[in-house]
């Protein structure tokens, strides 16, 4: 039995470890990222059925020359259960992908994220997709108080970015109203950057990853 649930867990394996990648490629690269999850989008679901139910007819001829009853059934319900367990935690492993690449970047560079606070502090001048001298893009909110957003990155309207907020009120955002189709939070929060700031998770400290549209 050992080395059916070895070879068969291997897909399935793969195929969350792609949604993962998925989300921490999107945070390099985004538009990359972007195109992946289109191309993966219609190519993963036709996978995971694929695998699933060459593994259930496995399975199934297992069962058939399996004595005990209950690892008869172990050998047919295999496939199907793993095949759950990748449908439900989708979207939790994308999330996961992105969440992993947005704390690597924040090691990374927090001391030059740093320095570009204390410069927009003492300036007081909104940016937008500024660069410093080290690479680092960023954009810059007034407030009170100041907040920097770096890396700032996405498709068309949709963006996301590591933002600084001392306030933590950033955290308020919470996406819309399924009824009025208005955001949730109040416009001083959603309007910051001069976009639609549409939910945000915190990294640690003051820096937490946001999602505007």
């Amino acid at each position: 039995m050992k080395p059916f649930f070895r070879k068969s867990g291997a897909f399935f394996l793969l195929i969350a470890s792609a949604l993962f990648l998925f989300g921490l490629i999107n945070v390099y690269f985004p538009g990359a990222g972007f195109l992946l999850f289109l191309v993966g989008l219609p190519t993963l679901p036709i996978a995971l059925v694929t695998i699933t139910t060459i593994w259930l007819i496995r399975g199934i001829k297992m069962a058939r020359s399996e004595v005990d009853r209950s690892k008869a059934i172990v050998y047919v319900c295999a496939s199907p259960v793993m095949c759950l367990l990748v449908v439900l935690t989708a979207s939790l492993l994308i999330f996961l992908g992105g969440f992993v690449g947005d704390l690597a970047r924040l090691a990374v560079n927090q001391r030059q994220y740093a320095a570009i606070i204390s410069k927009a502090r003492v300036e007081r001048r909104a940016e937008w997709y500024a660069e410093d001298t080290n690479g680092v893009t960023y954009s810059v909110d007034v407030g009170p108080p100041v907040r920097v957003a770096f890396e700032p990155a996405g498709m068309l309207d949709n963006w996301s970015a590591i933002v600084f907020d001392p306030s933590g009120k950033m955290m308020m955002a919470n996406g819309f109203n399924s009824k009025t189709g208005e955001f949730q939070t109040p416009e001083p929060i959603t309007k910051l950057f001069g976009g639609d700031l549409v939910s945000c998770r915190r990294l640690w400290g003051d820096y937490l990853t946001c999602s505007f549209t």
